[in-house]
């Protein structure tokens, strides 16, 4: 277990150190990386060792549009939610600011990677485009994809390039239970997402639904995936294997589904 329990901004072993509402996280080797939302920060966390180190953020909430920092300990992030890792970089769901910042793990300088900072669903360059509260991403075959949570949408970004598109979304205040191809379907502030290597598809978490949703990522349909145990408001996911694991946030449990059979159980969380 690391943190103390207690909210607060403090780097040191295992329990001596704490956290204020840490929410996304990847590991990357021997390191877990975690957005802590609360405290404006990027911590890490070394698997072996137990330490906990601040590695973004001063732990006070920035309001600017900020380009680049190459002391990142300098940088003021504004509500970190989510983390992916793809080719060296940790790349950021800044949902405070409206962008995606991107970390470098080999020299640590942090930037603004899209996102003009205006709350909007707007595509383009990365320059130029807007997003609504990115709260969750993924990395998956040369490409970001993400949920905008206040525009109900899913977005990607090519890593090799410039442009924005929207795969699901139309504006800030459309919304709604709809299954379809691409644009004509509609989610409700979606917070989780996942990519599925074997299918090509991206699993969505369409939070105030209470529904989980498969986007085929060659034919652009978006469907409900139905299973055998209700779900109140999910908020994350993650795929292992062939099983689909989703915190099933208001109901306070992890539920695994299997993706061929289609049942889902709650995982038994016990403390060591």
């Amino acid at each position: 277990m690391f943190g103390s329990g207690t909210a607060g901004m403090l780097d040191g072993s295992e329990t001596a150190a704490s956290f204020d509402n840490p929410q996304g996280m990847v590991i990357v080797g021997d390191f877990l990386y975690v957005a802590d939302t609360g405290n404006h920060a990027i911590r890490r966390i070394h698997l072996k060792s137990g330490e906990v180190m601040t590695l973004a953020g001063t732990g006070k909430q920035g309001r600017y549009v900020a380009d680049s920092f190459r002391d990142p300990l300098a940088a003021q992030l504004n509500s970190p939610w989510d983390l992916t890792y793809y080719e060296s970089n940790l790349y950021i769901a800044m949902a405070g600011q409206h962008q995606i910042w991107r970390m470098n793990l080999n020299h640590l300088g942090i930037e603004r990677f899209a996102g003009c900072g205006r709350e909007d669903i707007v595509d383009g360059t990365r320059e130029r485009a807007c997003f609504a509260q990115p709260s969750g991403l993924v990395a998956h075959n040369n490409q970001l994809f993400l949920v905008d949570s206040e525009t109900s949408a899913v977005r990607s970004i090519r890593l090799s390039g410039d442009a924005v598109t929207t795969l699901v979304g139309k504006g800030l205040f459309d919304f709604g239970d709809r299954d379809g191809v691409g644009l004509e379907a509609r989610l409700q502030h979606p917070l989780g997402i996942t990519a599925d290597e074997e299918r090509n598809a991206l699993w969505i978490a369409d939070t105030f639904n209470s529904k989980i949703r498969r986007i085929d990522l060659k034919t652009k349909e978006v469907s409900r995936f139905k299973f055998s145990h209700p779900l109140n408001e999910p908020g994350g996911l993650s795929l292992y294997r062939n099983k689909l694991f989703v915190a099933n946030t208001n109901a306070h449990q992890i539920v695994a589904v299997d993706l061929q059979t289609r049942i889902a159980e709650v995982v038994d969380v016990r403390e060591s």
